[in-house]
């Protein structure tokens, strides 16, 4: 399989590399790279094949691509243009570092998919600008292009490319019980349900139930699959997998369970969910 190395394409001194692509057949096939991308989709749609699951990306999604994830694109019956943002591992660590604990890192770099974001056409429209706004800037003056791509990755970040609010508000509790949630969050965590929580906590299986119940007024299993639900969601919208293969992936080995729970939250099954998604995006 094809490697892109940042060595070969991406200016060391500026550390990344902006590009208008006017066309899928300008794209390469699978590949992976040594570095990091942002890319917007300007016109058109496109299917985007990214660790195995296959994306209908429609105008205006925002996409992050890590270091680690194989992808290309396929054509969809008209074309496609989009803009593309490069850059190295460490213009991504210095903006982690930067933006501070409370900015979700591990949401951005541990899933199996990266995160992506469907924008207004006002919030396209800005992202564009912010973008082009490195074509302005005379290529000799080196520092001047590093220090701006830095002010937009943290501007598209800090706006764009973050996390979905927590399920429950932990403001308060115990920092053991913070910690625990949080690593609920991890998908090889909440896919095996309460007997995560309770060996990731060092604690009884009633401690944990009635720690659940006294600080967030549920259960352990409503927290997990809540969850699950969520990345579920995801899933829905953004990969052609079936429902059954959704269900095994969050973790319901059983189905119809899975349609239960799905429909109590929403009213809709998840093959009606997927519909609305896509005929509303």
């Amino acid at each position: 399989m094809l490697k892109l190395l940042a060595v070969d394409g991406i200016d060391a001194e500026i550390q990344a590399h902006y590009r208008l692509i006017a066309s899928v057949k300008d794209t390469i096939g699978m590949h992976t790279h040594d570095f990091f991308e942002l890319f917007l989709i300007l016109k058109g749609s496109v299917v985007h094949v990214i660790n195995g699951n296959r994306q209908l990306l429609q105008e205006n999604t925002l996409v992050f691509i890590r270091d680690r994830d194989v992808h290309y694109y396929e054509q969809t019956d008209g074309d496609c243009q989009f803009i593309n943002l490069s850059f190295h591992r460490e213009v991504l660590d210095e903006l982690i570092a930067f933006l501070g604990e409370g900015f979700p890192s591990d949401w951005l770099l541990v899933p199996d998919m990266p995160p992506s974001t469907l924008l207004s056409k006002t919030e396209k429209e800005y992202v564009r600008y912010r973008l082009d706004q490195l074509s302005l800037i005379p290529q000799e003056k080196k520092l001047s292009v590093k220090a701006e791509v830095r002010a937009i990755l943290t501007d598209l970040f800090s706006r764009y490319i973050k996390a979905k609010d927590d399920p429950v508000d932990l403001t308060g509790q115990p920092e053991w019980f913070r910690t625990l949630c949080k690593e609920a969050r991890k998908k090889e965590h909440f896919t095996r349900g309460t007997a995560a929580l309770v060996q990731l906590s060092g604690k009884s299986h009633a401690y944990v139930c009635r720690m659940f119940k006294q600080c967030l007024g549920m259960s352990p299993t409503q927290y997990i699959n809540e969850l699950r639900l969520s990345y579920a969601e995801n899933l829905l919208l953004n990969t052609d997998m079936d429902i059954l293969e959704i269900s095994m992936e969050i973790g319901l080995d059983n189905v119809s369970y899975f349609y239960d729970l799905f429909k109590r939250k929403h009213g809709l099954t998840p093959h009606r969910y997927r519909q609305f998604g896509s005929a509303h995006r």
